[in-house]
């Protein structure tokens, strides 16, 4: 089967549903507590359900049916590039939400094939909770301030500061349930 290449995008109705219906009305939702708690709450999901995979299965390549805000080209990972994907979005959002935070411009191009996973055969998660924890530090000790200053998603729109400590925690959503997807074709096997 031929996949879409790194970075090809969602569906055309998907990505609008998106743009135009769920950021904005995630923007009205959350707060930067809220999303901070959905963002705790997903990674203690996902480390229990990490935890009951045998290790030696994490690095297993699994082909899932799409699961909705991923794209096409990353519907064939193993739990630990999944991880590893996470991890590199994680860092890179704190920096972008970091910037921001001080009214400053982010100048590099956040682009999808640029946070794909290389196959790391690290432990990621252990990774990942590290992530968490500075994760977690990072956002208590930030000033909550809106910021006038916004960077793109490649996929949506603008968005400032506090979108995407949004983003941050509905990417680890999204992505949580592609992990079950991958143990759930893992124990088919």
């Amino acid at each position: 089967m031929n996949q879409a290449k790194p970075g090809g995008g969602l569906p055309k109705l998907e990505q609008l549903s998106l743009k135009y219906i769920l950021v904005p009305l995630g923007k009205r939702v959350f707060s930067w507590e809220s999303a901070l708690r959905l963002f705790n709450s997903e990674v203690k999901r996902i480390e229990k359900m990490v935890k009951e995979v045998e290790e030696e299965k994490w690095q297993e390549r699994v082909m899932i049916d799409r699961v909705f805000g991923i794209e096409d080209h990353s519907r064939d990972y193993s739990i630990n590039m999944v991880i590893e994907h996470l991890n590199i979005v994680g860092y890179g959002i704190m920096g972008v939400i970091h910037t921001l935070s001080k009214e400053e411009r982010v100048e590099e191009e956040i682009k999808i094939e640029n946070v794909k996973p290389q196959g790391s055969v690290e432990d990621e998660l252990s990774r990942f909770l590290a992530l968490s924890r500075v994760y977690n530090s990072f956002i208590e000790k930030l000033p909550k301030r809106k910021s006038n200053m916004t960077k793109p998603h490649p996929w949506f729109v603008e968005l400032n500061n506090i979108d995407w400590s949004i983003f941050m925690a509905i990417h680890t959503f999204v992505h949580r349930r592609q992990i079950e997807a991958i143990i759930k074709g893992i124990k088919k096997q």
